[in-house]
């Protein structure tokens, strides 16, 4: 059974470590992708980053009383039907 971590849950290590495991698979680039109810620093952030550029979640400034609700995402731009 297949179950997904809440976003809110993720700590600093964990945000690493996925995006490590995007880092190394097929993707070409990586996403930071906010929730609707996210704060204006996330929603500011959210896109897509090449590996060296992209900021380190959680977001510094986020002013979401839960927390950073961003998380990573590959980007497969060059995969795909």
């Amino acid at each position: 059974m297949n179950q997904s971590v809440d976003p809110v849950d993720q700590t600093s290590e964990q945000h690493r470590k996925t995006l490590e495991r995007i880092r190394s698979g097929l993707a070409t680039k990586v996403r930071i992708l906010a929730s609707h109810d996210s704060c204006p620093t996330c929603e500011t952030m959210e896109g897509a980053y090449e590996f060296d550029d992209v900021p380190e979640l959680p977001l510094v400034g986020c002013s979401q009383p839960r927390g950073c609700l961003c998380r990573y995402e590959p980007v497969l731009d060059r995969f795909g039907p």
